[in-house]
């Protein structure tokens, strides 16, 4: 069923992001089999025939790169392939424009309220982060007429937070005590049933005076807001009143999808200064865990091949060698460990990345949404996965040995991309067994069995529905959008920067990627539910990783020509494409803007919807997602009150000189009715009007205060 799902069924049911995945996963099959079919068609033979037997009796090399002797007239041939590789690339890349942009147009156009009409004001003074004081802002000092819908200032719920988690641990033991698998020996050595049902009722009972208190006092809000307006317009006129780079005492950006707030970076107070001080310290721990990761990727290098194994370690202090003699009396064995050991090690060491880039982004990145931190880790995990997959790896697999590897290129650290250009053709078989490894991770990725052992492990104290519920969605460090994007990506970059070195990748390549989007098309719409949605990034992100990838193919490719050609012309021909490259780059910078709507372009309130299933649930849902902004602790907030009367006033407050001056106004009660509702917006609906489970992306960079929030002193619940 997966194989004929369209681009358009994708995103129908799980979302522009996951649609666009799939849309790049069709790119890069069509990119390797137009890149790759000439290429095995032409230069495999050519290296057979005419390259001067340089591989010995490497049967598999002999159709590389490796097999050309020095001085070969076939670097004439690699310098005209790199300019085939790289237009034919940089055209496919720029053909992605259209539909990129048809898509993303039409996301807009359906943008969801409350999504489409609200606003995330940050840095409000305090003393005017108030309900009242920011409805009266805007309606009298920027609009002189009614125009907020509803005001929910972000509220400090630490101790709502710690009441309610001391609720949930009395509720989970009671469940216990109450008849689970384990009750007997709960019963045995816990609280009794009745002694805990008493602490629950306390607990509840002050979970809801402290959520009542929470929500109706100003005591506890932050310097955070989000505003959502009548009118998409009025929304949009806002955001570009207010933008987060003009200085101004507020900033105003788009926020993320109600359900994918990360309300814990809203709550952080502290200086710009200290905000710009912990991403420092963020960064320094990012490029730490490159500096650790170096040696270990080297070591695996160092053992995934034999010889390599044999010059790191000698000969063990035995008087016979012991890895002459397994190669020599095991040659099938010593052909596996060459083949599935050092990809797999590499494969698994690079799953724990995303992990550990989530844990720093969390701690000292104020991201405000899911999608959004996705997305630094799709960037992040990129060049990890670029740097010790396919450069550290090249490096250190050689018969160079580990220790004389790091000793080498410390202290002669400009020497890495010459060693690389020598080394890399001799290299090419370990990445066609990596990309072979991928097979078989994109087939066990369709089976969900994290998900199962998740289930089976759970499915020993809860029930089958609770079981179930627990244990999805899927790890969002390694199965989510950014870190499935960056690993498709670097399935693409492999086989680009290893195309004429050893042209057979390409259609190992083509595979890998046909496994992975049979696997994706399936789990996206049959088994997984719908994640928030940034409307495109990510998609717009492997664009980019992809032709940062060929930049380093050429500059691969110029440094092989340059070691292996008698000539300098031949690495001079493939440097120039470096030109052309540049110039494609800083074009496809220009017209692949992710730009939102134009004034021109919105009609009135949020347009009608066309991503829902029969009867208003996003496909693949149970229920419908969150559709206000107000913090999940606190009550749900209720309708609406109509719009007050509205009659200008003379004079403006003074205290409301925020921007040092605007409009005036005041609002009365009376006869005066409120003006008429905007023409309702573009597109007829396919579908309810009630918003999908799915986020745009707010492209302003993130403001607002870092630092743990406490609680705040001398505030009391009132009895």
């Amino acid at each position: 069923a997966s194989a004929t799902l369209t681009v358009e069924d994708i995103i129908f049911d799980a979302g522009l992001d996951r649609g666009m995945f799939i849309q790049f996963l069709n790119f890069a099959t069509r990119t390797l089999f137009a890149i790759g079919l000439p290429l095995v068609s032409i230069l495999c033979p050519l290296h057979f025939f005419y390259g001067g037997q340089a591989a010995g009796q490497d049967k598999l090399s002999q159709f590389d790169m490796a097999n050309v002797e020095r001085g070969s007239w076939l670097c004439w041939v690699h310098a005209a392939a790199v300019w085939y590789v790289v237009l034919t690339v940089q055209w496919s890349v720029l053909s992605q424009k259209r539909p990129f942009v048809d898509h993303r147009n039409k996301w807009l156009m359906e943008m969801p309220a409350p999504r489409s009409t609200t606003v995330l004001i940050e840095d409000i003074k305090d003393g005017r982060n108030t309900e009242e004081q920011i409805r009266k802002f805007f309606e009298e000092v920027v609009f002189s007429k009614p125009v907020v819908k509803t005001v929910f200032v972000v509220k400090d719920t630490s101790d709502l937070d710690e009441a309610l988690m001391k609720k949930r641990t009395i509720s989970e033991m009671l469940a216990l005590a109450q008849g689970r698998s384990q009750g007997e020996l709960f019963k045995a050595i816990g609280p009794s049933v009745g002694q805990l049902m008493n602490e629950l009722a306390e607990a509840e009972s002050t979970v809801e005076r402290l959520r009542r208190f929470t929500d109706q006092s100003d005591d506890y809000n932050m310097n955070s807001a989000f505003v959502t307006f009548t009118s998409r317009r009025d929304a949009a006129i806002v955001m570009r009143l207010f933008t987060t780079n003009d200085h101004e005492e507020i900033s105003v950006s788009l926020p993320p999808a109600p359900d994918d707030v990360i309300w814990e970076d809203l709550l952080q107070k502290g200086s710009h200064q200290l905000i710009q001080a912990r991403e420092m310290f963020g960064y320094f721990l990012v490029f730490l865990l490159f500096a650790l990761f170096v040696p270990i990727v080297l070591w695996i290098a160092a053992i995934a091949r034999w010889e390599s194994l044999h010059a790191t370690f000698g000969n063990l202090g035995f008087g016979q060698d012991p890895f002459a003699y397994a190669q020599e009396h095991y040659p099938e064995q010593v052909a596996l460990w060459n083949g599935l050991v050092g990809t797999l090690v590499l494969t698994l060491l690079m799953s724990t990345v995303p992990s550990a880039l989530m844990l720093i982004f969390q701690a000292f990145f104020v991201m405000k949404g899911k999608a959004r931190l996705q997305l630094k880790v799709q960037i992040w995990y990129f060049y990890f996965l670029v740097v010790f997959v396919l450069l550290v790896t090249a490096i250190g697999s050689s018969d160079f040995g580990l220790l004389q590897t790091v000793t080498f290129l410390v202290r002669n650290p400009l020497e890495i991309f010459p060693r690389l250009a020598e080394k890399m053709p001799s290299s090419t078989h370990f990445y066609l067994e990596y990309l072979l490894v991928q097979w078989g991770v994109q087939a066990l990725n369709i089976t969900r069995y994290l998900n199962l052992i998740k289930y089976f492990a759970l499915r020993q104290l809860y029930d089958e529905e609770e079981s179930k519920k627990a244990s999805e969605p899927e790890d969002q460090d390694f199965y989510g959008i950014g870190s499935l994007s960056a690993r498709a990506t670097l399935n693409l970059t492999i086989p680009l920067v290893f195309c004429t070195l050893s042209p057979l990748i390409c259609f190992i390549g083509v595979v890998a990627l046909l496994i992975a989007r049979l696997a994706h098309s399936y789990l996206f719409v049959f088994a997984e539910t719908r994640k928030p949605d940034l409307g495109g990034d990510f998609f717009h992100k492997q664009l980019v990783h992809t032709q940062q990838g060929l930049f380093l193919y050429v500059t691969l490719m110029t440094g092989v020509l340059m070691e292996k050609s008698s000539s300098w012309v031949p690495g001079a021909i493939s440097a120039s494409s470096i030109l052309y490259l540049s110039n494609t780059y800083l074009r496809f910078e220009r017209e692949f803007v992710l730009r939102e709507m134009g004034l021109h372009e919105i009609e009135g309130d949020a347009a009608k919807l066309g991503i829902y299933a029969e009867g208003g649930a996003a496909q693949g849902q149970d229920q419908l997602p969150t559709n206000h902004y107000k913090q999940p602790q606190l009550p749900a907030p209720l309708p609406p009150p109509p719009p007050q009367s509205y009659m200008p006033a003379a004079d403006v407050p003074g205290w409301f000189s925020w921007l040092g001056g605007g409009g005036a106004g005041s609002f009365h009660g009376g006869a005066s009715s409120p003006p008429a509702p905007a023409k309702a917006a573009g597109s007829a609906a396919r579908g309810s009007p009630l918003p999908p489970r799915r986020s745009m992306s707010p492209k302003n960079s993130p403001h607002g205060s870092l630092g743990r929030p406490g609680p705040f002193g001398g505030r009391s619940l009132p009895e």
